[in-house]
């Protein structure tokens, strides 16, 4: 890793997937897991996040709720993938969860047929490795 400044930014996100299961025992423990990956683009120096948020019931391992995201952010200038700071895994990931937790929040609650779901606040710096490892590169 060289010492090169690398700035980025969120430039937009949509949500591919969304799935809720109504059929959610009464005082169940939730387990959550997430799949992050990426592609890099080099020549336009643009980075594809998809993160997928899996949110289980714990005593009977069904899927509650399922998210897929897509969210792109932009390098100010052409990257190369050994050039990405350590810094811009997990802070991409930070970006965008709001947003996830948001609408897991909104969609829950719109559907009326239990307590409306909120998503903790979640230290995403344990999926730094994964996303990096999870990360293909598009020239």
């Amino acid at each position: 890793m060289n010492n090169k400044e690398v700035a980025f930014r969120l430039v937009n996100y949509k949500f591919t997937k969304a799935t809720l299961n109504f059929d959610i025992p009464k005082d169940a423990e939730f387990v959550i897991d997430f799949k992050p990956s990426g592609k890099l683009k080099e020549i336009e120096g643009t980075y594809d996040l998809s993160f997928d948020t899996i949110v289980k019931c714990e005593e009977t391992d069904t899927i509650i709720v399922e998210v897929s995201c897509i969210a792109q952010f932009s390098f100010m200038d052409r990257i190369k993938f050994e050039e990405i700071p350590d810094f811009f895994y997990p802070n991409s990931l930070a970006i965008l969860f709001p947003y996830i937790r948001a609408f897991v929040s909104t969609l829950s609650l719109q559907a009326n047929s239990f307590r409306p779901m909120i998503l903790p606040t979640v230290n995403l710096m344990g999926l730094t490795e994964e996303l990096r490892d999870n990360t293909s590169v598009v020239e």
